[in-house]
């Protein structure tokens, strides 16, 4: 049976495999292009550029700010439900969660899931009920199971999450500062490059394109990135840092 929450066959869903993680990545339409605002903390830049409506199959349009295919189609349709019917649509999700678990225990591999594939929802706040039984959260409702997220959200890091639970901050264009900070308090940051710099502003640079599975990093490094879709690769925003000539902080 297709999982119809999570995405599982994506390029970078299929590199968890590789490390013995079947991956679930969870789309819904990004920022307001549902109707409804998913990404309270994007910058414009972020959103011009936004893999989750201008890169992959949601990418694959003749006009690429307008046009609709059925992949924009079913992440507006769920982003839409999500807010709409709340309870409904988490219900899915707890029934996909199950499916991800055993599909991935029949492959021999550990389930990892990422809610936020193209959004940045607060997921520790969002209630779930499992076979009758609330929950405050998914993370609590499948302890044994790692999710991981990004969150332009800095607020979030100083928050106490689910153990089983690894968010990274993104880099904005906009939130160089909030990014230095939880550097230096030992939480990771994601930043897309041009062209991945062994360091920046002192900090260790680690090539986060060989998978998505941010809870196997290393504390206190920055995960270098690479832009996705033509328009992240020819935006010449502050969104991406290009032409790095190793820059260092006086706390670095």
């Amino acid at each position: 049976m297709k999982n119809k929450i999570f995405s599982t066959d994506s390029a970078k869903a299929k590199k968890a495999g590789n490390f013995g993680y079947f991956n679930g990545i969870h789309y819904m339409a990004p920022a307001s292009t549902s109707g409804f605002n998913l990404c309270s903390h994007a910058s414009p830049e972020c959103i011009a550029s936004c893999l989750g409506w201008f890169s992959g199959q949601a990418s694959m349009v003749l006009d690429l700010e307008n046009d609709l295919n059925n992949v924009r189609k079913s992440r507006i349709q769920k982003a839409q439900r999500f807010m709409k019917d709340r309870k409904g649509y988490m219900r899915d999700v707890v029934k996909s969660i199950k499916l991800l678990i055993n599909e991935a225990h029949r492959e021999g591999l550990l389930p990892c899931i990422r809610l936020n594939g193209s959004t940045d929802i607060a997921w520790e706040g969002i209630a779930c009920d499992v076979d009758g039984v609330p929950y405050k959260n998914v993370f609590e409702a499948f302890p044994g199971v790692q999710f991981v997220d990004y969150t332009k959200n800095h607020l979030r890091l100083k928050r106490a999450l689910p153990a089983n639970y690894c968010l990274t901050l993104s880099f904005s264009g906009r939130n160089m500062p909030q990014c230095l900070d939880a550097l230096k308090a030992g939480h990771n940051v994601a930043i897309i490059f041009d062209t991945l710099p062994a360091t920046y502003h002192g900090f260790e640079v680690i090539d986060g394109d060989l998978h998505d599975l941010r809870h196997l990093d290393k504390k206190g490094v920055i995960v270098g990135l690479k832009p996705k879709g033509a328009k992240a690769k020819n935006d010449n925003s502050s969104f991406i840092v290009r032409n790095v000539t190793e820059i260092r902080t006086s706390a670095a």
